[in-house]
């Protein structure tokens, strides 16, 4: 079990359709069709839209989209209301499985990890884990290879999360077969503890990162 505190990440937040999803747009429609069928969509708004064709194009920061830009900025500093924003995110959980969560650095460049559904009904939030919660890998996950990456799984989970890169890899593999904390392992790697928080929050998010209860 994991809190039911959001985490608000401190690297880059960003989005995708699975690769064999595509958007069917009407004047007054908007279907989402994916490997687990058919999903009409009931806000059909210029934003939704927009979100849409970009996240569609591959992982992508929706900041840039000029209409959410400030409220998406109020969300990550926590400095005032972002409705906006919050409801294209429904939005977006109305999707399940066909929406991919991906973490990328202030950088610029890809995902360092992606979270991809294997259920249809997945959806996705981001738990808050503190610096000093001790943290582990669910028992049975492991690491596989999927399509050239390093991916990490457990069997009846809705989510498994593809690590594109460093250091989330590295982070990955810490808490394989050990207990520990987002402190500890940042000190260990020698990384941000805010990055370690965030990939932490990922693995979590999907299930693969149980937080131990006191």
């Amino acid at each position: 079990m994991v809190p039911t505190q959001s985490h608000v990440p401190a690297g880059r937040p960003l989005w995708s359709l699975l690769e064999d999803a595509f958007v069917d747009e009407g004047v007054e429609h908007l279907t989402v069709h994916g490997r687990w069928g058919a999903i009409e969509i009931a806000d059909t708004s210029p934003l939704v839209r927009e979100a849409l064709h970009r996240m569609s194009l591959g992982p992508v920061a929706l900041e840039n989209i000029s209409a959410l830009h400030e409220n998406f900025v109020r969300w990550k500093t926590g400095s005032g209301p972002c409705l906006i924003w919050r409801k294209l995110k429904n939005t977006l959980d109305q999707l399940g499985g066909c929406v991919v969560p991906s973490l990328g650095l202030n950088d610029g460049a890809g995902p360092i990890l992606s979270v991809v559904a294997v259920t249809r009904d997945a959806v996705f939030a981001l738990p808050h884990v503190a610096d000093d919660a001790v943290v582990t890998m669910r028992p049975r996950t492991e690491i596989e290879r999927l399509n050239g990456d390093q991916a990490l799984a457990c069997p009846g989970l809705s989510y498994q999360v593809i690590l594109h890169s460093a250091p989330a890899t590295e982070i990955a593999k810490s808490l394989l077969h050990t207990e520990s904390t987002i402190a500890q392992v940042a000190e260990s790697l020698q990384v941000e503890k805010t990055l370690v928080g965030d990939v932490v929050a990922y693995l979590a998010g999907a299930g693969l990162v149980v937080v131990q209860r006191c």
